[in-house]
């Protein structure tokens, strides 16, 4: 039986511009080295860590988005990606599997190393199905449960 989680917090570690990874690029459908926006984002629920994002944008589509303008606004990502930079994000496919925790993951989570974790990988799209989103979540689920709705 799930268990509806408390006040959730979210925390950006990270927001950068970089040029795309290959697996990035290609699955954003970007030239190799074209700007990206790289989100490392904590989620905690009573305190306790329990989502680590590695959110990955189109630089061009995103241009001006800043760790102070992603931890200023209080709404959801996705209405911060619609209501700043005028991309409606439609549907999504997702992907999930379990994984050790490796070090960094771990520790920005606070469990040991090795902790079984889920590694959920979601694309998500816009208007004519193009790639607008790509994101690897670990998921702590010692005390919650994976529940997906999209859409």
């Amino acid at each position: 039986q799930g268990v509806e989680p408390g006040p959730m917090d979210s925390r950006v570690l990270e927001c950068r511009r970089l040029r795309a990874p290959g697996d990035v690029a290609r699955v954003l459908q970007l030239r190799a080295g074209e700007a990206v926006v790289l989100i490392r984002r904590l989620l905690s629920f009573e305190g306790q860590p329990t989502v680590l994002d590695e959110i990955w944008l189109p630089g061009a589509q995103f241009r001006g988005l800043t760790a102070e303008r992603l931890s200023a606004y209080t709404g959801p990502l996705y209405g911060l990606f619609e209501e700043e930079f005028g991309t409606r994000m439609l549907r999504a496919t997702e992907r999930v599997k379990a994984v050790a925790a490796d070090e960094a993951t771990a520790q920005a989570l606070s469990v040991p190393r090795g902790e079984p974790l889920l590694l959920v990988e979601r694309v998500t799209l816009t208007y004519e199905d193009r790639p607008v989103e790509m994101r690897r979540g670990h998921y702590v689920t010692r005390r919650h449960h994976y529940l997906n709705e999209l859409g």
